[in-house]
C-alpha cells in the first residue's frame, strides 16, 4: 500500500493547521456585523397603499410614483420590444414609399395601419418606463429622470409621428382625395425613424464573435443600399405621375401597371448609385431634372461610402483569417525545427486551433482597452455581476453575499481568474504542490477525478476510467483557502473545460483583516480534515459546507461528512465566453 500511493505516506504523520492569517484574524464584532447585515438587506420595496389614509392628496400619489423605477434597458422584456420596434420601422420603410404607386387599398392595409398607430403610441409609454444609459455608463431607472431625458431627445418627434399615424387613419379615410398630398408628405416624415433603426439593430445584433460581427455589418450595408434604392424608385414613380408630360405618360407606361413602372424606376434608381448616368428619356420636366440631379449626387456619395465600408469590412475579415493562419504556420515551423514528435505536434496544433476559435468567439477583458477608462467602482460592479452567480453555488459564498457583500465584491474584482484546459490535459497530480494555489469552480466541460495512485496510470477516455466525474456547478480544492494543501488525486479533462479560480493568496489578503466569522469556518474545515486523514479528497461537498455555514448562522450542529465525497447535484452555471477576467490556458 505504501509503495502504491506515496501521497498517503506523506500524510501518515501529518496534521493540517489553519493558516496563520486566519489564526491572527480579529474576532467578529457582533453589533457591527449585525448592523452591516441589516443595512445590506435594506432595499426599496413597493410603496405602501395609502388609499385608506384620510386626507391623502395627489401630491402623495405623485411622490409615490417618483420613487418607482423603470425596467432595465438590458432586460429581456426590452429586448423583445426592440425586436418589435425593428419590425415596424422596417415595415414603414418598405410600405410608406409605395404610396406613390397608388396600390389598391385592402383590409390587410387597414389592419396594419391600426397596428402601426397602436404600437408607436405604446412605444412612447414603453420608452418612458425604460431606463436610460447616460454617457458615463450610469443607468438611470428613476421615472422622473427617464421622462426628463426622453423629453430632451425623441419625445416630441415620437408624439408628432404617432399623431400623424392616427391622422392617417381617421382624417385620411374621410377626406382621402382632398388631403392626399399633405398626408403623403407626413408619411414620408415618418421615415425619420431610420435613425432609430440603427440603434436598435446595434443592440440586437451585437455578438461575441468578431467574424460574425463583420458579416452582419456587411449584410446591413447591402440591405441599407437596397432600401435607399427602393425609396428613390417610389418617389421617381410619384414624380412621373404628376402630369401628362412626365416620364410615365411620355413612355406610355401609365396603363402598363404598377409592377412594370416599379421595375423601370428601380433600375433607374440603381443606376444613380453606380455613377453611370444612364437615362433613356432626353426630355424631362424641371422637377424631374432637379430630382434626377439630386439622386445622382446623393447616389454617388452613398455609393462611395458603401464601397469604402465594404472594402474596410473585407480587409478586416482578411486580416483576422491571415493572422490565425500565420500563427499556425509559425507554430508548425517551431515544432519542426525542434524535432517534436508527430503525435505531440498534432495535439499542440489542435489545441491552438481550438484556442483560436474560442478567442474568436469572445474578446478577453484585458484586450478591451476602453475598460481601462472605466472607474474602479464600476469595474467592481461588472466583475460582481459576472462572477458572483458562479461563486454562490458554494454555501459559504452564498452566505457572504447576504452578510458581507462588500468583501464578496472585492473577491470578484481582484481574486478571480479563468482557466481553460483541453481534452486529455492533466490539471493536477497527486502529491503536487501548487505554485499558485486556487479554489476551482467548474464552468463547463467534464473532468475525471482519480483518487488512487494505481488508477492514475489509466488515461483511456472511453468512459471506463475509474474515479469520480466532475461536472459544471461543482468545485475543488477549497482547502487552499484555509490550510497548506497537497493535491490528493489527479484531475484529468475528458472534454474541453473552463474553470473559475479563486486565488488563495488574494482571498486571504482581502478577508484575513476583516471582522468576520470566517476564522470559525476555517477552524471547522481544518478540524474536519484532521478527523479522518485516510479519506481526504480534493473534491468539494455542498452537504458539509452547508453544515459548517449553518454553525456560523447559529443553526444546529451537524457532524461534517466532508471526507466521504458526498455531493449534491448543483444546477450548472454557464458564463459567456466574452466575460474572461484573466484567462489562462496552462494547466495548474
Amino acid at each position: 500500500y505504501q509503495s502504491a500511493d506515496p501521497t498517503r505516506n506523506l500524510m501518515d504523520n501529518f496534521e493540517f493547521e489553519v493558516l496563520p492569517g486566519w489564526q491572527d484574524a480579529q474576532p467578529p464584532v457582533k453589533a457591527a456585523f449585525a448592523g452591516a447585515a441589516k443595512m445590506n438587506r435594506l432595499t426599496v420595496g413597493p410603496m405602501p397603499d395609502l388609499s385608506d389614509v384620510e386626507g391623502e392628496s395627489r401630491w402623495s400619489q405623485l411622490a409615490a410614483w417618483c420613487l418607482r423605477e423603470g425596467i432595465s434597458p438590458a432586460s429581456r422584456k426590452r429586448m423583445m420590444w426592440d425586436i418589435l420596434t425593428a419590425f415596424f420601422v422596417l415595415w414603414d420603410l418598405v410600405t410608406i414609399p409605395t404610396q406613390f404607386l397608388e396600390l389598391p387599398h385592402s383590409t390587410f392595409d387597414t389592419l396594419m395601419n391600426w397596428l402601426v398607430a397602436i404600437f408607436w403610441t405604446s412605444d412612447i409609454f414603453a420608452t418612458l418606463a425604460t431606463g436610460v444609459v447616460l454617457p458615463d455608463g450610469t443607468v438611470v431607472l428613476a421615472l422622473p429622470q427617464i421622462a426628463r431625458c426622453y423629453g430632451r431627445s425623441w419625445m416630441l418627434p415620437d408624439v408628432a409621428l404617432s399623431l400623424s399615424a392616427w391622422g392617417d387613419i381617421f382624417v385620411g379615410a374621410s377626406h382621402g382625395v382632398r388631403f392626399l398630398p399633405f398626408f403623403r408628405v407626413v408619411r414620408m416624415l415618418r421615415l425619420a425613424r431610420l435613425a432609430r433603426l440603427q440603434v436598435v439593430l446595434n443592440s440586437l445584433m451585437d455578438t461575441n464573435s468578431v467574424m460574425l460581427n463583420l458579416v452582419i455589418s456587411f449584410v446591413k450595408s447591402i440591405c441599407g443600399i437596397i432600401l435607399l434604392v427602393h425609396i428613390i424608385a417610389c418617389i421617381w414613380i410619384g414624380i412621373g405621375r404628376l402630369d401628362e408630360v412626365s416620364w410615365v405618360f411620355r413612355e406610355e407606361l401609365f396603363d402598363a401597371g404598377s409592377s412594370m413602372q416599379y421595375s423601370i424606376a428601380f433600375h433607374w434608381s440603381l443606376t444613380q448609385f453606380t455613377g453611370a448616368y444612364a437615362d433613356p428619356w432626353s426630355k424631362k420636366t424641371r422637377l424631374e431634372r432637379l430630382f434626377a440631379t439630386f439622386s445622382l449626387l446623393f447616389g454617388f456619395l452613398m455609393a462611395s461610402c458603401f464601397v469604402s465600408n465594404i472594402t474596410s469590412l473585407m480587409t478586416q475579415i482578411s486580416i483576422v483569417a491571415n493572422h490565425q493562419s500565420h500563427q499556425l504556420k509559425v507554430l508548425s515551423r517551431y515544432l519542426q525545427a525542434h524535432n517534436i514528435s508527430k503525435r505531440l505536434s498534432e495535439r499542440l496544433q489542435r489545441n491552438v486551433q481550438h484556442a483560436l476559435r474560442i478567442q474568436a468567439g469572445g474578446t478577453p477583458e484585458h484586450e478591451i482597452k476602453v475598460l481601462k477608462l472605466v472607474t474602479e467602482p464600476l469595474m467592481k460592479e461588472l466583475h460582481f455581476e459576472l462572477y458572483a452567480p458562479v461563486l454562490k453555488v458554494h454555501p459559504l459564498f452564498r452566505w457572504m453575499a447576504d452578510e458581507d457583500p462588500s468583501s464578496l465584491r472585492s473577491i470578484c474584482h481582484t481574486a478571480i481568474t479563468e482557466i481553460i484546459v483541453f481534452e486529455a490535459d492533466v490539471i493536477f497530480c497527486p502529491g503536487e504542490v501548487s505554485s499558485s494555489p486556487c479554489m476551482l469552480f467548474v464552468l463547463s466541460g467534464v473532468q475525471q477525478y482519480i483518487q488512487s495512485a494505481d488508477d492514475s496510470d489509466i488515461l483511456d477516455l472511453d468512459g471506463t476510467m475509474p474515479g469520480t466525474e466532475v461536472r459544471p456547478g461543482e468545485w475543488l480544492c477549497e482547502h487552499f483557502l484555509w490550510t497548506k494543501w497537497i493535491y490528493q488525486g489527479m484531475l484529468l479533462a475528458k472534454t474541453q473545460s473552463r474553470f473559475l479560480a479563486v486565488t488563495a493568496r488574494r482571498f486571504q489578503d482581502i478577508l484575513c483583516n476583516t471582522k468576520s466569522k470566517l476564522p470559525t469556518y476555517a477552524t471547522q474545515f481544518v478540524a474536519a480534515l484532521n478527523s479522518d486523514m485516510e479519506s481526504t479528497s480534493d473534491l468539494g461537498s455542498s452537504v458539509d459546507s452547508e453544515g459548517m455555514v449553518s454553525k456560523l448562522c447559529g443553526g444546529g450542529v451537524r457532524r461534517p461528512s466532508f471526507l466521504r465525497q458526498r455531493r449534491t447535484a448543483i444546477t450548472s452555471i454557464a458564463m459567456p465566453p466574452s466575460s474572461e477576467h484573466t484567462t489562462s490556458v496552462v494547466p495548474m
